[in-house]
């Protein structure tokens, strides 16, 4: 696993484009490795199928990971993994071969085991299964596992109830629908009130009163206003609502349709730089005791793919949805109005007016928008962080399209990078992250492997106070001479020393005399045959930095800190060539050597012996991936 850090106020070169990035609204991005453990626990799983979905049970030390034809187990604390067939059991109904496999797509609690289901080779199938304890008779899995893997769906479970926006039938019904599948009756959505939509997510909020409890969902569809406009958006981001005991309409009609469902614009933009996100790509429901303090974080993308994080107020949704105007509706209101919640039926009069007007006419606006990226985020998910200063800071997690994760910290400012997480052993697609707030641990899935990560990783700023403090990081600050955990340091020791603002005082660590000074130690000796190829690799630690290479003492190369490493080359060694090489970093008042080296010229009787041992792609012939290297540094200087 590697680990890169990041800089929020730097400018970054990347695919030849010169992007110059705000205080107050972007967080930069440019690599790091770092190869040291810390702390994280991987589990591998035997599967060539570019599929995998993850469950985990908050607090618990275990996964289950639903692939192609099996169940995967494993319990990161005592190492016991299996795996439990779910192979296909029934002829194909599928007309594509690849299709004629069990994908299994959906992994819930239900009461004391888990309710497993998959697409059984076109033909939906569920199971309830329970750790060390074979799986049940199957059922009819219809609603809950799509026929083929590609359809989009959603699917809530709330005891008895259970609502899913999965095709029900495999060659009719092509128009999306949200329904309730098992509960008080079951109901579906009036082809009116969506435009082809796509589900990103779904939950189920609960109310003082029983009768008003909601489901909220999150979905794209198509923007009405695109046929007028062709500036305007052809995809647009809703929220939809729906009372969770909604009786259905009291028509022969619609007495199998919702009759409370509406919905409003999610707003995601900038309104500096007049960038418009209008494509939903994933939510994460921070939910609370006082559900109108609930906070939903929408991860947002623009036309060109780049993203941005937008936060909403569930008490200000809820309250557009139940006061706004209607769309296109001018006239006076039922005595029911639309979206009501009922003991009993909808009337009809009603219903004919949220069904054909089920848009308000407010936009629900962003509570606070933390950043936006050039970066294509596809997953997103957060965690609430308290630190030193007594604040509580909102800390990111997005898996971007490239198997990496991004960790954001945002604050009044702005928003902050704080490093690249590499997670996976071989690189590939995040499939899911799973944040458990109690062990305070991330779990990570690719289609290969689970990693579980703990969200302090302090080891990874090395025990030096400027380094640990200067991260910014609300998880790790500076005790008794190294980086903690400063959340546990605080209930140890009650007191760590951070510094979570842009402007960081210089004398921060003036009191730590336990800082471990750098440039100290002996220069690494090396003999470079005369008028052989050399290159001196500095890794790039922190992209808040400047980089420097100094021979004997003067400066001879510069790198910014937008680059994954800064490469000093040495074509021809000669006489005037020997001597030290350093590599020093700055950030800010914060100087740092990163490496150092004396190179020397080899005596006649360690010549042969110098050129056998020196690294051959170093010494004498580049590798392929130092080439790549200064290519991409070349193509980055060439192109404007």
């Amino acid at each position: 696993m590697g680990f890169q850090r990041w800089g929020a106020f730097a400018v970054v070169f990347w695919a030849g484009q010169l992007f110059a990035l705000s205080v107050a609204h972007r967080a930069a991005m440019s690599p790091r490795i770092i190869t040291a453990p810390l702390g994280e626990k991987r589990f591998l799983f035997n599967t060539t199928d570019n599929h995998a979905v993850l469950y985990h049970e908050e607090g618990t030390s275990s996964v289950l990971v639903g692939a192609v034809d099996n169940l995967y187990y494993h319990d990161f604390q005592t190492s016991i993994s299996y795996t439990e067939p779910f192979h296909s059991d029934v002829h194909s109904q599928c007309g594509n071969p690849e299709d004629a496999k069990n994908y299994l797509t959906l992994l819930e609690k239900a009461g004391d085991k888990v309710l497993i289901c998959g697409s059984n080779a076109c033909s939906p199938t569920c199971w309830n299964w329970q750790v060390n304890q074979e799986k049940s008779s199957r059922t009819d899995g219809r609603g809950l596992a799509p026929f083929v893997l590609s359809q989009n769906g959603i699917v809530l479970v709330d005891g008895n109830n259970v609502y899913s926006s999965v095709k029900p039938h495999l060659l009719n019904g092509n128009v999306p629908r949200f329904r309730r599948i098992h509960g008080f009756s079951q109901l579906y959505t009036s082809d009116l009130v969506m435009q082809h939509p796509e589900f990103i997510k779904g939950t189920i909020i609960k109310q003082e009163e029983a009768l008003n409890n909601k489901i909220y969902l999150f979905f794209n569809e198509n923007n009405p206003e695109w046929q007028k406009n062709a500036a305007a958006s052809r995809r647009i981001a809703r929220v939809g609502q729906l009372c969770q005991g909604d009786r259905g309409g009291s028509g022969s009609l619609s007495g199998a349709k919702w009759s409370t469902f509406l919905k409003s614009t999610l707003l995601c933009d900038n309104a500096v730089t007049g960038r418009h996100f209008n494509r939903l790509q994933d939510v994460f429901i921070m939910k609370s005791d006082d559900w109108q303090q609930t906070k939903i974080y929408g991860l947002f993308l623009n036309e060109w793919d780049y993203s941005a994080v937008c936060v909403y107020s569930l008490g200000e949704i809820a309250k557009i949805l139940q006061t706004s105007p209607l769309k296109g509706y001018n006239e006076k209101f039922p005595p029911v109005r639309p979206g009501q919640c009922l003991e009993a039926s909808t009337p009809s009069e009603t219903f004919r007016v949220i069904d054909r007007h089920p848009e308000v006419t407010h936009n629900v606006k962003y509570q606070s928008m933390f950043f936006y990226s050039k970066y294509h985020y596809q997953k997103l998910t957060v965690h609430q962080v308290p630190a030193a200063d007594g604040v509580t800071y909102d800390v990111f997690y997005l898996a971007t399209d490239k198997g990496t994760i991004h960790k954001v910290v945002a604050w009044a400012g702005g928003a902050f990078n704080i490093m690249e997480i590499q997670p996976f052993q071989q690189p590939g697609v995040i499939k899911s992250m799973i944040l458990d707030n109690t062990t305070k641990e991330l779990f990570v899935s690719s289609p290969a492997e689970v990693v579980r990560l703990p969200l302090a990783m302090c080891s990874v700023y090395k025990d030096n106070c400027g380094s640990c403090v200067l991260a910014r990081d609300p998880y790790c600050g500076w005790s008794n001479g190294k980086c903690t955990n400063s959340a546990q340091d605080q209930l140890e020791n009650g007191a760590t020393l951070q510094a979570l603002t842009h402007d960081v005082s210089p004398d921060v660590c003036a009191s730590e005399s336990s800082t471990k000074e750098d440039g100290n130690e002996q220069p690494e000796a090396v003999a470079v045959p005369s008028l052989s190829r050399y290159y001196l690799n500095c890794t790039i630690e922190s992209h808040h930095a400047n980089y420097t290479w100094f021979h004997n003492d003067k400066s001879i190369a510069h790198c910014g800190g937008g680059r994954p490493q800064c490469i000093y080359f040495i074509n021809k060694m000669t006489g005037e060539l020997y001597g030290n090489y350093t590599c020093v970093s700055q950030e800010d008042w914060f100087n740092r050597t990163i490496l150092t080296q004396h190179l020397t010229k080899p005596t006649e009787t360690m010549a042969l012996k110098s050129i056998t041992e020196l690294p051959y792609s170093w010494a004498t012939k580049p590798s392929l991936s130092i080439w790549l290297g200064l290519c991409l540094g070349a193509v980055i200087l060439l192109i404007p």
